[in-house]
Protein backbone atom coordinates (compact mmCIF):
# COMPACT_ATOMS: atom_id res chain seq x y z
CA UNK A 1 0.00 0.00 0.00
CA UNK A 2 3.11 2.50 0.07
CA UNK A 3 2.67 3.13 -3.23
CA UNK A 4 -1.05 4.33 -2.91
CA UNK A 5 -1.75 6.94 -6.25
CA UNK A 6 -1.66 10.20 -4.58
CA UNK A 7 -5.82 10.81 -5.92
CA UNK A 8 -6.39 8.39 -3.29
CA UNK A 9 -7.97 9.91 -0.06
CA UNK A 10 -8.11 8.48 3.48
CA UNK A 11 -11.16 6.48 4.29
CA UNK A 12 -10.95 5.23 8.14
CA UNK A 13 -8.03 3.08 8.20
CA UNK A 14 -8.74 2.31 4.36
CA UNK A 15 -8.25 4.82 1.06
CA UNK A 16 -10.81 6.22 -2.03
CA UNK A 17 -10.61 7.83 -4.94
CA UNK A 18 -13.69 9.13 -7.52
CA UNK A 19 -13.71 8.40 -11.17
CA UNK A 20 -16.67 10.28 -11.97
CA UNK A 21 -19.64 8.00 -11.30
CA UNK A 22 -17.00 5.36 -10.03
CA UNK A 23 -15.59 4.69 -6.56
CA UNK A 24 -12.72 2.98 -6.33
CA UNK A 25 -11.73 1.41 -2.69
CA UNK A 26 -8.78 -0.26 -1.43
CA UNK A 27 -9.95 -2.22 2.13
CA UNK A 28 -6.60 -2.73 4.16
CA UNK A 29 -7.07 -5.20 7.35
CA UNK A 30 -10.19 -5.15 9.08
CA UNK A 31 -13.59 -3.02 7.81
CA UNK A 32 -15.26 -1.53 11.14
CA UNK A 33 -18.44 0.21 11.80
CA UNK A 34 -16.61 3.35 11.13
CA UNK A 35 -15.33 2.26 7.82
CA UNK A 36 -18.52 1.43 6.74
CA UNK A 37 -20.35 4.51 7.31
CA UNK A 38 -17.24 6.57 5.97
CA UNK A 39 -18.33 4.08 2.49
CA UNK A 40 -21.58 5.05 3.01
CA UNK A 41 -20.66 8.71 2.94
CA UNK A 42 -18.70 8.77 0.20
CA UNK A 43 -20.99 7.15 -2.09
CA UNK A 44 -23.76 9.45 -0.96
CA UNK A 45 -21.39 12.61 -2.05
CA UNK A 46 -21.21 10.73 -5.56
CA UNK A 47 -24.47 10.27 -5.44
CA UNK A 48 -25.44 13.84 -4.96
CA UNK A 49 -23.71 14.42 -8.66
CA UNK A 50 -24.13 11.00 -10.37
CA UNK A 51 -27.30 9.43 -10.86
CA UNK A 52 -25.98 5.95 -11.09
CA UNK A 53 -22.54 5.04 -8.45
CA UNK A 54 -20.25 2.15 -9.70
CA UNK A 55 -17.90 0.50 -6.64
CA UNK A 56 -14.55 -1.06 -7.32
CA UNK A 57 -13.80 -2.30 -4.14
CA UNK A 58 -9.67 -4.25 -3.87
CA UNK A 59 -9.92 -6.29 -1.23
CA UNK A 60 -6.17 -8.09 -1.68
CA UNK A 61 -5.42 -6.67 1.71
CA UNK A 62 -8.66 -7.16 3.37
CA UNK A 63 -8.83 -9.50 5.83
CA UNK A 64 -12.59 -9.02 7.37
CA UNK A 65 -15.78 -7.51 7.83
CA UNK A 66 -16.96 -6.71 11.74
CA UNK A 67 -20.18 -8.22 12.60
CA UNK A 68 -21.12 -4.63 13.66
CA UNK A 69 -19.95 -3.36 10.45
CA UNK A 70 -22.42 -5.81 8.72
CA UNK A 71 -25.44 -5.09 10.81
CA UNK A 72 -25.23 -1.62 10.77
CA UNK A 73 -24.47 -1.92 6.76
CA UNK A 74 -27.58 -3.80 6.39
CA UNK A 75 -29.84 -1.48 8.64
CA UNK A 76 -28.67 1.94 6.87
CA UNK A 77 -28.72 -0.10 3.41
CA UNK A 78 -30.74 2.99 2.17
CA UNK A 79 -26.87 4.82 1.95
CA UNK A 80 -26.55 2.62 -1.23
CA UNK A 81 -29.80 2.98 -3.12
CA UNK A 82 -27.55 4.87 -5.70
CA UNK A 83 -25.09 1.91 -6.10
CA UNK A 84 -25.63 -0.28 -9.52
CA UNK A 85 -22.81 -2.37 -9.74
CA UNK A 86 -20.19 -3.73 -7.38
CA UNK A 87 -16.86 -5.05 -8.77
CA UNK A 88 -14.50 -7.14 -6.26
CA UNK A 89 -11.00 -7.59 -7.04
CA UNK A 90 -8.24 -9.63 -5.25
CA UNK A 91 -11.04 -11.24 -2.52
CA UNK A 92 -10.24 -14.15 -0.48
CA UNK A 93 -12.76 -17.23 -0.75
CA UNK A 94 -14.29 -16.07 2.84
CA UNK A 95 -14.36 -12.21 1.68
CA UNK A 96 -16.49 -13.61 -1.42
CA UNK A 97 -18.86 -15.35 0.32
CA UNK A 98 -19.18 -12.71 3.15
CA UNK A 99 -19.45 -10.25 0.63
CA UNK A 100 -22.45 -11.87 -1.51
CA UNK A 101 -24.51 -12.66 1.41
CA UNK A 102 -23.90 -8.71 2.99
CA UNK A 103 -25.32 -8.20 -0.73
CA UNK A 104 -27.90 -10.29 -0.16
CA UNK A 105 -29.24 -8.81 2.73
CA UNK A 106 -28.88 -5.31 1.97
CA UNK A 107 -30.62 -6.32 -1.65
CA UNK A 108 -33.43 -7.84 0.88
CA UNK A 109 -33.51 -4.20 2.44
CA UNK A 110 -33.53 -2.26 -0.81
CA UNK A 111 -35.70 -4.43 -2.69
CA UNK A 112 -34.01 -3.81 -5.86
CA UNK A 113 -30.41 -6.18 -6.78
CA UNK A 114 -27.12 -4.44 -6.78
CA UNK A 115 -25.20 -6.53 -9.27
CA UNK A 116 -21.57 -7.55 -7.48
CA UNK A 117 -19.18 -10.00 -9.70
CA UNK A 118 -15.51 -10.83 -8.16
CA UNK A 119 -12.61 -10.34 -10.25
CA UNK A 120 -8.75 -11.19 -10.19
CA UNK A 121 -8.08 -7.84 -11.90
CA UNK A 122 -8.78 -4.06 -12.04
CA UNK A 123 -9.36 -4.43 -15.64
CA UNK A 124 -11.83 -7.16 -15.26
CA UNK A 125 -13.87 -5.30 -12.68
CA UNK A 126 -13.74 -1.83 -15.04
CA UNK A 127 -14.91 -3.84 -17.59
CA UNK A 128 -17.63 -5.19 -15.80
CA UNK A 129 -18.86 -2.22 -14.68
CA UNK A 130 -18.39 -0.32 -17.86
CA UNK A 131 -21.31 -3.44 -18.98
CA UNK A 132 -23.20 -2.48 -16.21
CA UNK A 133 -23.19 1.74 -16.48
CA UNK A 134 -24.51 0.77 -20.08
CA UNK A 135 -26.66 -1.75 -19.30
CA UNK A 136 -28.26 1.01 -17.01
CA UNK A 137 -27.95 4.04 -19.68
CA UNK A 138 -29.88 1.93 -22.31
CA UNK A 139 -32.74 1.27 -19.66
CA UNK A 140 -33.46 4.66 -19.35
Amino acid sequence: MANIDPDFVRMGAHWSKREGAILIVRWSGEVTRDDMKALYERIDEIGRDERSVYCLFDSAHSLSVTRDARVWAVREAKGAKAVRGIAVIGASFSIRILGTMLNRATNAILRHGVPIAFFDTAEQGRAYLEAERKRHADVR
